[in-house]
């Protein structure tokens, strides 16, 4: 191998190593998402007493503000492996119009659930001034419910996603299929928007799981793409070495 070989091959090196980092972003998102759950309790669900409410608030301050932080910065670095799958996307299916719509509703999706966790430091205040219980009461039924939205983009991002995904560019038939599965937990996650008062509330079971399934499931997207990507370094490594 001469000198311009070795420079080759140092450069394919480097120029594929960003590829599996950003591969494997969406496993690093569930894993940052999954730390929250040690954070922060169950947010009151809809319907919760004015009690309940500013309890819960006012004893979760801290507490709080570290799972407004690490859930935010999970849902962006979801948004970055939806970058990646659209960039990989473009070139697998360049025709179609699936990867931008994919894109524009993750875009929608974290921006609107940020907005949401951002709310958290408002009601904190809110919980320690009781003129304005009666106040964070109506505000968090409402915090809840809105939420809730967030599925819809979400319905579309794994949508898009999984029609974009071709068995000729390494993407395996099951996690196509495993994507119905989520979009009928974000099915489930509207329930609430239609009725607010039925056994799935806002806030409760159902709002945990549609973020959760869709994480997921780039999670298991994102394991996928990291190996296909460590395998075209493989090849390509094993190109240059033939060359010896």
């Amino acid at each position: 191998m001469d000198a311009t070989d070795h420079t080759e091959e140092a450069t394919t090196q480097r120029n594929h190593l960003p590829q599996v980092v950003h591969a494997a972003s969406g496993v690093i998102s569930l894993i940052i998402l999954a730390s929250t759950i040690l954070v922060l309790s169950p947010i009151p669900p809809y319907g919760s007493s004015e009690d309940e409410v500013v309890n819960f608030y006012a004893t979760h301050t801290t507490s709080g503000y570290i799972y407004q932080f690490l859930a935010g910065i999970a849902l962006m670095t979801a948004l970055w492996f939806l970058c990646y799958l659209y960039t990989r996307f473009r070139t697998e299916v360049p025709n179609s119009p699936l990867p931008m719509l994919m894109i524009a509703s993750g875009t929608a999706w974290v921006g609107f659930a940020i907005v949401y966790l951002g709310l958290f430091q408002v009601f904190s205040g809110w919980a320690a001034d009781p003129a304005t219980h009666q106040l964070l009461r109506a505000f968090s039924d409402a915090y809840v419910l809105g939420f809730m939205f967030s599925a819809v983009p979400a319905t579309v991002v794994v949508i898009a996603a999984s029609l974009s995904m071709r068995r000729t560019s390494g993407w395996p038939g099951w996690l196509k299929a495993s994507s119905f599965i989520v979009v009928l937990v974000q099915l489930l996650g509207c329930v609430p928007l239609l009725a607010p008062d039925s056994a799935l509330k806002a806030g409760g079971f159902i709002t945990y799981a549609s973020v959760f399934a869709v994480i997921v499931w780039l999670a298991l997207a994102s394991i996928v793409a990291t190996r296909s990507e460590r395998t075209a370094s493989s090849h390509n490594q094993g190109k240059t070495y033939s060359r010896i």
